[in-house]
């Protein structure tokens, strides 16, 4: 199979991948289109609104999410179009992502736009409250995403092989990085030796001085884009599967050792 018949299998390849995103899963694309959209906005009230929480000005944290959520949607928009023998299936996760997706923004802009902070607060009833009802609807990501990957085990030969085996290894190492943030929460922070709102990287934020789990939890979230986007590589350059599987089993090893790393208090760089 080409490069160009693996994006949609059984549609046409005269319509472009955002054109069939858009038609197919309109909810997903519009709903991811909206937080790409507001990255200037936020972006925007950063340069205004000079306050900071837990060391970074208070908007950055919904820049990051909004960045991260429309390209999970779009990414999940199109795993779901390849699930095309599960209707009903497809329809209702897709529902859940941009619901679970959206409440996730909507109340962490709340909190910045509060000048205090989303992940971890409990310093207050209404904090704590706004921090559970995030947890509720994120935490169903782990058994959605287990879900999906069975959907496509019974799917099987219908797809390239690289391109499911891409798919099937993000989703699981997804779903582990979900578990990391579990940890995160648990934890009531994200840094290890330090506390929480060290220095840290530009934009990530990620600590300069200690460890930092959110390092893990990106990596492993974002094999969602990566493996895929290397099993394209590999249909156009005609590598074998194995090469796709290697690649899964290094990205799993990567997302484990940064865990470790972070673990042991030690910064990423």
């Amino acid at each position: 199979m080409q490069a160009s018949n693996v994006l949609y299998p059984n549609h046409s390849q005269s319509e472009g991948f955002f054109h069939t995103l858009r038609k197919n899963r309109s909810l997903s694309f519009y709903t991811g289109l909206v937080s790409l959209l507001l990255i200037p906005v936020y972006i925007l009230l950063s340069q205004v609104d000079p306050r900071i929480v837990v060391g970074a000005n208070t908007w950055i944290k919904p820049l990051k999410f909004a960045v991260s959520i429309g390209i999970f949607l779009w990414t999940m928009a199109w795993f779901l179009e390849l699930l095309e023998d599960f209707p009903t299936f497809r329809d209702r996760v897709e529902k859940y992502f941009v619901i679970s997706t959206a409440v996730e923004l909507v109340l962490i802009t709340f909190q910045s736009a509060r000048g205090v902070q989303s992940h971890f607060n409990q310093s207050s009833a209404l904090d704590g409250a706004i921090y559970s009802i995030m947890g509720m609807f994120i935490f169903p990501m782990i058994p959605v995403a287990i879900m999906m990957d069975r959907k496509f085990r019974l799917l099987g030969s219908k797809l390239d092989p690289k391109v499911l085996t891409a798919v099937r290894s993000s989703l699981w190492i997804f779903a582990i990085a979900s578990v990391v943030g579990v940890f995160m929460s648990a934890r009531l922070a994200h840094s290890v030796g330090v506390p929480d709102g060290s220095p840290g990287l530009p934009i990530v934020n990620w600590s300069k001085n200690g460890g930092d789990i959110r390092i893990a939890h990106f990596a492993g979230i974002h094999a969602l884009q990566i493996l895929p986007l290397f099993a394209f590589i590999a249909i156009k350059q005609s590598w074998d599967v194995l090469s796709v599987r290697i690649v899964s089993i290094g990205y799993a090893l990567l997302v484990g050792a940064v865990f470790v790393n972070a673990m042991l208090g030690r910064p990423l760089i």
